[in-house]
């Protein structure tokens, strides 16, 4: 919501347009169960990683052929999604990114670890001390309804991109500015209450 107070006058003049930010912020957070991946809002996008990540497994175990792929897409697409596998083609379905054309298996995780990581470090600028100090004593959240970003680059300098590949792994990064590998519970924590608050 804070976003939107600073961007809600930018997209109303740029579009001309007389809507409340609080409408905005909920037009840009509605959720639907479609079958695009690059089209899902940010609470039914793991579900559609999920998929990919179980039907990649399934098929490097050779538990899963090419062959059975559409029909198990669609399985997956009704259980995880509530998606009906008889209302689309095969283009909107298992063949609708480029990954695995590209030979790039087991890149879809990534996508979901990086929003897990994005909410874990929401929590930590949120909690440092010394950063709200450093803004005189204003939140991340009056930061951003001011547009004042450049305090969260000079963050992210300082705790992640300062190390680049210094270290092994997403962990040991996470364990060395934070002292806590990668925990779902802060993602998890977002949605639940960002979609909770929407949707009461």
């Amino acid at each position: 919501r804070p976003f939107w107070t600073w961007c809600g006058p930018r997209v109303r003049e740029t579009l001309g347009s007389d809507f409340s930010d609080e409408e905005l912020y909920g037009a840009v957070n509605r959720v639907t169960q479609g079958l695009i991946r690059v089209e899902a809002d940010e609470l039914t996008y793991p579900m559609h990683v999920i998929l990919r990540y179980r039907l990649e497994a399934k098929l490097l175990r050779g538990e899963l052929a090419v062959s059975e792929l559409p029909l198990e897409w669609r399985r997956g697409m009704k259980e995880l999604l509530g998606v009906d596998g008889d209302t689309y083609d095969d283009d909107k379905g298992c063949l609708q990114d480029v990954h695995w054309s590209g030979l790039a298996v087991g890149y879809f995780p990534t996508y979901l670890l990086g929003a897990m990581m994005a909410a874990q470090l929401d929590h930590f600028v949120r909690h440092d001390k010394s950063f709200a100090e450093a803004q005189g004593g204003r939140s991340v959240d009056q930061l951003i309804e001011a547009g004042e970003f450049a305090p969260f680059k000079a963050w992210l300098k300082e705790k992640i991109h300062d190390h680049g590949s210094l270290f092994e792994s997403m962990d040991e990064l996470l364990m060395h500015s934070f002292g806590e590998p990668l925990n779902p519970k802060y993602f998890i924590d977002y949605l639940t209450n960002k979609y909770e608050a929407l949707y009461q």
